[in-house]
């Protein structure tokens, strides 16, 4: 290969990679413009429906939430749209399943690149119940990892979650020490914890795919981001003090 070439692969190698870095620190206003275009056309239709009829639309009503402006598919809305028990909504662009994400809620009332904060409380479908210690994995279902199974990096992170999990559980069920806590793999996309700190709540799980959450009566939910193929016993121990 004659330096000409390579000269010339590195330059439009490195235009490339200046091209990302711009796009990637881009305000989001620009960046984004569509999404936003979008979701502030959903805001605006969203109160409007509010004004009619005293309420938020629920967020399994698709025909309404389609009416609305929302893309519907197997497992929810595009973007994502969650409500609490308090009026408030947000709405949420899910790509990938790791975040951060674009979003904004009534509380905020602003576009921002984060993980969503408003945990689902409405939904009235048949969720599991969960009390007590909790060790919560959740993981997708096999009908939403078939949506993710494209996304770059989706089998390692699955796998990786996957070996964190079972050492995890390994030590739990091994150590006397933790025979008070209760663990499970969940994969159900909506999910009632009763006695946390500010419960009941139901939570959107698509919103928090690979992740483990720590939940105990009276507490504030913990909910751990990383994907760590170690496991997780030092983040159980530092959260029910257990030595």
């Amino acid at each position: 290969m004659s330096k000409k070439l390579i000269f010339s692969f590195l330059g439009v190698l490195l235009l490339f990679v200046v091209v990302i870095l711009i796009y990637q620190n881009l305000p989001i206003e620009i960046a984004r413009k569509q999404d936003i275009a979008l979701g502030n056309n959903l805001i605006k239709n969203i109160e409007k429906y509010r004004l009619d009829y005293n309420r938020l639309p629920a967020e399994d009503d698709w025909e309404t939430l389609k009416q609305l402006g929302f893309h519907t598919q197997e497992l929810g809305t595009k973007p994502n749209y969650t409500i609490d028990s308090k009026g408030n909504y947000e709405i949420t662009f899910l790509e990938g399943f790791d975040g951060p994400y674009l979003t904004w809620n009534s509380i905020d009332e602003k576009w921002k690149i984060d993980f969503p904060t408003i945990f689902n409380s409405s939904v009235e479908t048949e969720s599991p119940i969960f009390e007590g210690n909790q060790i919560l994995f959740i993981r997708p279902s096999e009908e939403k990892f078939e949506l993710l199974k494209n996304d770059n990096g989706v089998y390692e992170v699955d796998s990786d979650f996957g070996f964190g999990i079972q050492r995890t559980i390994y030590s739990l069920d091994l150590q006397v020490k933790y025979k008070h806590l209760k663990y499970e793999v969940v994969n159900e996309r909506f999910i009632e914890i009763n006695d946390c700190k500010n419960c009941p709540i139901k939570i959107d799980t698509d919103t928090l795919l690979y992740t483990t959450m720590l939940t105990a009566p009276g507490k504030e939910i913990k909910v751990i981001k990383t994907v760590n193929s170690i496991g997780y016993l030092s983040a159980i121990d530092d959260f029910f003090d257990i030595q």
